[in-house]
């Protein structure tokens, strides 16, 4: 074969392997319908709950209706209206009379009732979204406790005023994990990744320095989103009694996240709760799906994967190289 010709298709796969090489470290999750909304009804019912607490509080109030709108859109409304007109109507009413009534009212009792109100209609919501088979499925639980959970993190984020994403797995501070902090009564949290620190905790026997809380209210948020996520989890392990040993893992990852997010851990430590302790569990247990453009398969490990066209450029640089040697060789 001519060796330009031979030079040329060995360059095409170098060319492919830099384009499809693709990143590691993500847990990016496919998405489900009847998850989104299982997830959505978790967390507009725990953004009302919050609104209850701070009847008369505008600032408060304010804060929880922009979340309330990135919860339920004109596009809910419209696809509600597709399946139910009754609930088309009275879930976005029922939202904003909870928010009017917690503004201007100052009535306690109203707001409650507006609220109590509001999570009937959410609860009929779910049979009219949710098909029975998906509804009765175990990963589509598991994918909705990953959805609330992805939320919580948001808002965690939004609390320290971190440019860290902590639901972008590759922005963890992996070194962190091995040698970089100690549980078990030593020393945890020994570097920071987002958010100032001040003063200390103690969590799980671990001594962490708190974080500097830039937005209460998102603070506040990101602790009730993991306290719904832990509650649809703990619903789902009641269900799945065969899976004991997995549970309890989950639920201690849970909790430890919810002692650290009290505790005002810095960014890095919640992330590990999260990324680290409780999503290799819900995957081997519950069989949640990655993503095909994940770019890892094992979501436990610090490793990132090997992936073939990185294989294949060095098969190929050393094909190149093998070319050009015999070439020389054979003298032409």
């Amino acid at each position: 074969m001519n060796s330009k010709l031979i030079a040329i298709l060995l360059a095409g796969i170098i060319a492919s392997g830099l384009i499809y090489t693709h990143p590691a470290f993500a847990h990016n999750f496919g998405g489900d319908e009847s998850a989104t909304w299982l997830a959505k009804v978790a967390e507009i019912k725990t953004e009302a709950s919050i609104v209850a607490k701070h009847v008369g509080d505008n600032d408060a109030i304010d804060y929880y209706s922009d979340a309330l709108g990135e919860y339920w859109n004109s596009n809910d409304t419209k696809e509600m209206g597709e399946r139910n007109t009754l609930l088309q109507k009275e879930i976005p009413s029922t939202i904003n009379q909870t928010l009017d009534d917690a503004r201007t009212s100052g009535n306690q009792n109203m707001v409650n009732d507006d609220v109590s109100k509001l999570n009937g209609y959410l609860d009929e919501s779910i049979p009219v979204r949710v098909d029975k088979d998906k509804l009765n499925n175990s990963t589509v639980q598991a994918l909705a406790v990953v959805f609330v959970l992805k939320e919580a993190l948001e808002k965690y984020g939004d609390a320290l005023n971190t440019t860290t994403d902590l639901n972008d797995m590759s922005q963890m501070n992996m070194s962190s994990m091995s040698g970089g902090s100690m549980s078990g009564g030593s020393m945890s949290g020994g570097s920071m990744s987002g958010g100032s620190m001040s003063g200390g905790s103690m969590s799980g026997g671990s001594m962490q320095m708190a974080s500097t809380i830039v937005d209460q209210n998102a603070y506040e948020n990101s602790i009730g989103l993991a306290t719904a996520a832990q509650n649809l989890f703990n619903d789902l392990a009641a269900k799945n009694t065969d899976m004991s040993a997995a549970n309890a893992k989950a639920s201690t990852a849970l909790t430890k996240l919810l002692q650290d997010l009290n505790g005002k851990s810095d960014a890095n430590t919640i992330m590990m709760d999260v990324h680290q302790n409780l999503h290799p569990v819900l995957i081997d247990a519950y069989k949640v799906q990655l993503n095909a453009e994940a770019g890892i398969n094992n979501p436990g490990s610090a490793v990132p994967e090997f992936p073939l066209p990185a294989l294949l450029m060095i098969v190929s640089i050393v094909g190149v190289m093998t070319v050009t040697r015999f070439k020389s060789k054979i003298g032409y």
